[in-house]
């Protein structure tokens, strides 16, 4: 059974088709055909962003990690470091690299899954952040 690859919904027979790149995959309506389309613009916008953010802070978590001496605050770098990861994850939602990947899990579901790991990231960091300042103190 074909799944719309917006919403995950099965395909009724006279699908709509929306266009990524070079292909088309189905879609159960005209508004999931907006909005994967849409997805794919911003996609091709932000992913570059998303992935320069992620890399950005694991790079800030390693050097805070390796090179932050040994007060209690040493490790403050790597929770700016987690929380930039996981607000970019948040931001953009655009971790995918190939598009056949929506057969097996909706552009929606991905959606959410990539933000909730964001959100978490970004909670646990602030969490974090708040716990060795006033160890510090």
């Amino acid at each position: 059974m074909e799944k719309c690859v917006y919403c995950g919904k099965a395909l009724p027979e006279n699908k709509l088709m929306a266009k990524v790149h070079t292909r088309s995959f189905g879609v159960c309506c005209e508004t999931c055909r907006e909005q994967t389309e849409r997805y794919v613009r911003m996609d091709k916008r932000f992913k570059t962003a998303l992935y320069l953010l992620v890399f950005a802070g694991g790079l800030g978590f390693l050097i805070s990690a390796f090179f932050g001496g040994d007060g209690p605050l040493h490790m403050i770098g790597a929770y700016i470091g987690q929380l930039i990861a996981g607000l970019a994850f948040v931001a953009f939602p655009y971790p995918i690299s190939s598009f056949e990947t929506f057969h097996a899990m909706s552009i929606r579901r991905v959606t959410g899954i990539t933000r909730l790991v964001g959100l978490a990231l970004s909670l646990s960091a602030v969490v974090l952040m708040i716990l060795t300042v006033r160890a510090a103190v």
